[in-house]
């Protein structure tokens, strides 16, 4: 025992004064963390909380680990990240006089580290690294069963909303001081002559709005004339003339033709989008646990911390 002790003791001396190997080190400088909450700012227009900057400061940490698994697959070499390299090494070149190649400039930036300090090559590389490890499985065709548990788990994903094909008159406040009176006053007509639609439509002003409209949803309603005249045409009953409604143009009479009821679209239909969806989420899964599996590997310091 005692002898085994001595030679644990020697061996673990020699292999630097632990037991266990030492993990490979990241270091998130504060500058990069001080740079992060600055876009911050900018892309918010506040500054960041305390959950922001966790987050940030997760972000970082998880750039750099897969900065470092691209290093270790070699993506320094790939043609994108080559190319870039092949630039800076232009400004770097000890002997501009003498022709190098596109592929000796690279190799030079390299040797000298450069694609470790270069952000937009760290950015070819990060993104090369992320979708490597996403292909794993967007590359792979779910189970049948697989797409449609997710379908059934996610309607609002495949929602089709109400609809409505609708003609419609218009008084336009361009023309009209008061468009609700104009209104009011061709309801009574329509009704009063029993106006066939043809002969109603006839009244119209020249309208941005189209005289017929649809099939079209609340939202295209709203890109049209605005959200008042939206909410009121959705709730608006089928077969009859509408009382005045309200637009950014003026006031309308609106004759609903036909209503669409909001509607889960079956699987047979949305398939391939359920497919996709379903893929991109194994995918962002697959992405947060093979992250956690890399992080394992190394000792994490942000702005000098231990995390």
């Amino acid at each position: 025992m005692v002898v085994l002790g001595a030679s644990l003791f020697i061996a673990v001396r020699l292999a630097g004064g632990s037991l266990f190997p030492r993990k490979p080190r990241i270091e998130i400088p504060a500058h990069r963390v001080e740079k992060a909450q600055r876009e911050y700012f900018e892309r918010m227009g506040r500054e960041p909380g305390d959950a922001d900057k966790r987050a940030l400061r997760e972000g970082l940490i998880d750039e750099e680990v897969l900065f470092q698994y691209a290093i270790a697959l070699g993506m320094q070499e790939n043609t994108a990240a080559r190319t870039r390299l092949a630039q800076i090494a232009q400004f770097v070149e000890t002997n501009p006089h003498e022709e190098a190649s596109e592929a000796e400039l690279a190799d030079s930036a390299i040797k000298l580290g450069l694609h470790e300090g270069d952000l937009i090559v760290r950015r070819i590389m990060v993104d090369s690294a992320r979708r490597l490890i996403r292909s794993v499985v967007l590359l792979k065709e779910p189970p049948a069963e697989q797409i449609e548990r997710f379908w059934a788990a996610n309607p609002g994903e495949f929602m089709e909303a109400a609809r409505v094909r609708l003609s419609q008159i218009a008084i336009n406040g361009f023309v009209w001081p008061d468009t609700l009176g104009r209104a009011r006053v061709l309801a009574a007509r329509i009704e009063d002559e029993r106006l066939d639609l043809a002969a109603a439509l006839a009244l119209t002003d020249e309208s941005i709005l189209p005289a017929e409209l649809g099939p079209i949803t609340a939202q295209g309603l709203e890109a049209q004339a605005g959200p008042d005249f939206a909410a009121a045409v959705m709730e608006l009953p089928v077969g009859r003339w509408s009382a005045p409604i309200p637009s950014r143009h003026g006031h309308h009479l609106v004759f609903v033709h036909e209503r669409w009821e909001a509607r889960v679209r079956p699987l047979e239909e949305v398939r391939a989008q359920a497919d996709s969806q379903l893929r991109e989420k194994l995918a962002d899964e697959w992405m947060a646990l093979r992250l956690r599996e890399l992080r394992l590997g190394y000792d994490v310091f942000v702005a000098g911390e231990p995390l």
